[in-house]
């Protein structure tokens, strides 16, 4: 049917939702082809679909235009204007204003609040979808997306127009708005131990929970990081939402991108991170998993510091007729800053070594051609008291797995618990003596069985661990348990 334009009419709703933007081109497009499509009113001849037409020949001065009138109740009309808007390109600002229109909608005519958190975990449902699922359905995103445009507005609710005018995108301003969030009146008390394994002391903390948001840590509250995540498509750990499961590397990266976000946040700019990861065969290919870790990381702030390799010593023979056995890993080691960080020397130097009564660094190095073509002689290399600088690599037997096997476990029928890829706490002795003090915080965001909370409890450090297994949680602590016990700490 046909209409006046004169008795048409914007609907509220709409300019509270939408924000104006030219017309220009859809009037060039009306006064070459016409109106395609006819304009949806209400019963009141409010437009609920169509604003922008409207504008458009109100502009080319008709006087007629095609309308569909609906008969819609009012508490609906709300739901009407944003589903008819669904395919409209719509800024980040409009989205917002869209979901927290259909939240309130939803809330008030289903019974349940629809306040979308990180888990979308609302009950209200219509159908068989939730309303979450809804609200993503009608503004036409993704629930992943929409989840990131609510936390940015609201941690970080001035990047919005930034995310309007394309000069970032939403991605970018999440990963951003997280590494902002100051976590504040977080409560510090150590949880409970599972069993009734009791803690001894303050020295370590274990939370069985994802690192993808370690909330219960301060910003630049950690001094050191150790870890090794699960590998790419190596083992399954037996929890849902496991980081090394996924099919594409891309999208491990990302994850593990997520993680490392996190330890950025709450590592001090003195603090450093060690990183232990090996590679993966693929159809018979090397994927170079550990060096695009590290080039991602690179990509997001950090500062590598050294590529150290990890000798397996007691390494299994591998049935391979075509390449090398491979018995070496790779350690990682990364920094916030370029200078400035803690380093301990002294703490990690070796023996020197001796030729009869000589100690060899006392010689002069061997001469050598310039690029000139002459001859130079190096400068004489004099001892250290406290011995040389250690080379990057580490020489470690490999452990195959963790077990308790103590009387602390055999009473709380824990005896059996096994971690199937544990590395060796020599790996760890190292890095933690040189970058940290006694009395210093570690974290180690994929804890395991607690190498790192181990060699940490030795040193006088304290301990930190994020570990999504339960099973592995209850190893950890009850690992660290006998730690300070032996101590008498």
């Amino acid at each position: 049917m046909q209409i006046d334009i004169s008795k048409l009419s914007h609907h509220p709703l709409n300019s509270l939702i939408y924000t104006s933007s030219s017309i220009d081109q859809l009037i060039v497009s009306i006064k070459s082809v016409g109106l395609l499509e006819p304009l949806v009113i209400n019963q009141n001849n409010q437009i609920i679909s169509g604003n922008r037409r409207f504008q458009a020949l109100k502009s080319l001065g008709l006087d007629k235009v095609e309308v569909i009138r609906k008969n819609i109740k009012k508490e609906e009309e709300p739901l009407y204007l944003i589903h008819y808007n669904k395919q409209r390109v719509k800024k980040a600002s409009e989205i917002l204003n869209e979901i927290k229109t259909l939240r309130e909608y939803y809330g008030n005519h289903q019974g349940q609040r629809t306040d979308l958190d990180e888990t979308f975990s609302t009950n209200g449902k219509s159908g068989s979808l939730n309303s979450s699922e809804l609200i993503s359905e009608e503004v036409g995103m993704k629930k992943s997306n929409l989840y990131k445009l609510i936390y940015i507005d609201k941690e970080w609710p001035e990047t919005i127009k930034l995310i309007d005018d394309g000069k970032i995108t939403i991605s970018q301003a999440y990963v951003e708005a997280k590494r902002r969030v100051v976590f504040k009146n977080i409560s510090k008390k150590k949880p409970q131990s599972r069993n009734g394994i009791p803690h001894y002391s303050d020295l370590f903390t274990i939370y069985n929970k994802s690192s993808t948001s370690m909330d219960e840590l301060d910003d630049q509250s950690v001094d050191m990081i150790m870890t090794s995540p699960p590998y790419f498509r190596q083992r399954n750990y037996g929890v849902d939402n496991q980081i090394g499961l996924e099919t594409d590397l891309d999208d491990y990266l990302d994850n593990l991108m997520e993680v490392f976000d996190e330890c950025y946040r709450v590592l001090s700019d003195t603090g450093s991170l060690f990183l232990v990861i090996g590679d993966k065969y693929i159809d018979g290919h090397l994927q170079s998993v550990p060096h695009k870790v590290a080039i991602r990381m690179m990509e997001n702030h950090w500062i590598q510091r050294n590529c150290i390799v990890w000798r397996k010593t007691n390494n299994k023979p591998e049935a391979v007729k075509n390449r090398f056995t491979t018995s070496t890993e790779f350690i990682f080691f990364f920094t916030k800053v370029k200078s400035g960080y803690y380093f301990d020397m002294d703490s990690i130097r070796v023996p020197y070594k001796v030729s009869g009564n000589k100690i060899l660094s006392d010689v002069r190095a061997p001469r050598h051609h310039s690029i000139k073509g002459d001859f130079k002689v190096n400068t004489p290399v004099f001892q250290n008291p406290n011995g040389k600088v250690p080379k990057d690599f580490f020489d470690t037997d490999i452990i195959e797995t963790s077990k308790v096997s103590t009387g602390i476990g055999k009473d709380i029928g824990l005896d059996d618990i096994e971690h199937g890829a544990v590395y060796p706490t020599e790996l760890c002795e190292k890095p933690i003596l040189s970058t940290t003090k006694e009395g210093d915080l570690v974290l180690d965001p994929f804890c395991g069985s607690g190498s790192t909370g181990e060699v940490s409890l030795k040193y006088g450090r304290r301990f930190v661990g994020y570990e999504i297994n339960p099973n592995y949680v209850e190893l950890s602590e009850m690992r660290l348990n006998q730690l300070e016990l032996l101590s008498g700490k």
